[in-house]
This record gives C-alpha cells, sequence and structure tokens, in this order.
C-alpha cells in the first residue's frame, strides 16, 4: 500500500480507527469492577445496544440482588439458570450441583 498510495496509507488507517470509536461506545458496556455474574447479567439483554443493556441489567440486578452482589461478599450464589451454586469457600472455589446443595446451606427444594 505505501509503495502504490504513499502517505495516504495512514489516512485509511486513521479513518478506521476513527469509525470503531462510536461502535466501541455502542456496542461495548464497561466491565470495569463487575464480576463474572454481574456479566452475565449484563449480557442477558437480547439487543447489542449498551444503554439497553445497561437498563436490563439494572432490572435484572434489583430482580435478583443474590447474584449480583453475593460475589462481591464471598458468598455462594445460586444460579436460577443452571441449578447450579458458585462461591467461594475459604481461598477455594466451589461448584455444587443442585442434589447436594442441601449438605452444603441447608435448603431444600
Amino acid at each position: 500500500m505505501f509503495s502504490k498510495i504513499g502517505e495516504k496509507t495512514l489516512y485509511i488507517f486513521a479513518i478506521s480507527n476513527v469509525i470503531t470509536i462510536p461502535m466501541v461506545w455502542a456496542l461495548y458496556p464497561e466491565s470495569n469492577q463487575r464480576t463474572l455474574e454481574e456479566m452475565d447479567l449484563l449480557f442477558a439483554a437480547k439487543t447489542p445496544w449498551v444503554w439497553d443493556a445497561e437498563k436490563k441489567f439494572k432490572e435484572l440486578r434489583e430482580e435478583h440482588p443474590e447474584i449480583a452482589h453475593a460475589a462481591h461478599r464471598g458468598k455462594v450464589v445460586h444460579d436460577p439458570e443452571t441449578g447450579v451454586i458458585r462461591g467461594k469457600d475459604s481461598e477455594n472455589e466451589v461448584s455444587v450441583s443442585a442434589e447436594s446443595r442441601e449438605e452444603i446451606v441447608g435448603e431444600k427444594e
């Protein structure tokens, strides 16, 4: 490209970079200071737009505060989608099926 069009090659790359700025702003939600459980809630929206995803995230976080906040506190989280309990048990990660949940947290379904 440089041999054919010279410095105009840099203009092409600059234009492509400028075009990506609105795409990143509109399609990629902020993930800073969010846990993986919160990211699952964030990407639960059926739309690619950030503002809709954030609105859906806010609704889901209000409906299921135990999923969004328990990971911050290091508590056990019950995933209603899969029926699996995840959390931290001192330094070891815990992943438990619904059958043995009763032994860990004393819940009966």
